[in-house]
């Protein structure tokens, strides 16, 4: 995560915001870009003392690590989200960026950009009706 907090790392990163969440994004009081680390594994004999071997055994390959820190930082990206909430403040997650862009001027190789996720006190038009959503029997099989 990368707290963007100063007035010229700000207008690097609304720079890089698609041309809709540029306005958004300025007036945010505090921005977190979210990424995935994709060399997590370096932490694990740390996170994962009874099973000091994960690190090699599971996360040798780089795709095998990239998929897995893509899935589970994208779950620790929604409990963020819901913190942020249980707090008492908006967060407005948003995809409208230029990946590559925020990679290189917040991030390194090893990071991959998620979200950005614009943090504070929602504004008098911040909110428009809920978008229509699809049906139960549209997205659930039972087998």
């Amino acid at each position: 995560m990368v707290l963007v907090r100063s007035e010229e790392a700000r207008e690097r990163l609304v720079d890089l915001m698609d041309e809709g969440n540029r306005r958004k994004t300025a007036a945010a009081p505090l921005i977190a870009v979210l990424a995935a680390d994709n060399e997590f594994h370096e932490e694990l004999p740390a996170l994962l003392p009874h099973f000091p071997q994960a690190k090699d055994l599971l996360f040798a390959d780089r795709p095998v690590r990239e998929e897995s820190a893509l899935l589970n930082a994208t779950l620790q990206a929604a409990y963020f989200i819901l913190g942020v909430r249980a707090a008492g403040l908006a967060a407005g997650p948003m995809t409208g960026f230029d990946f590559p862009g925020v990679r290189k001027e917040f991030l390194d190789d090893d990071h991959t950009p998620l979200m950005v996720v614009n943090i504070g006190r929602p504004g008098a038009d911040a909110w428009f009706p809920r978008s229509p959503r699809l049906a139960y029997h549209e997205v659930v099989t039972t087998v």
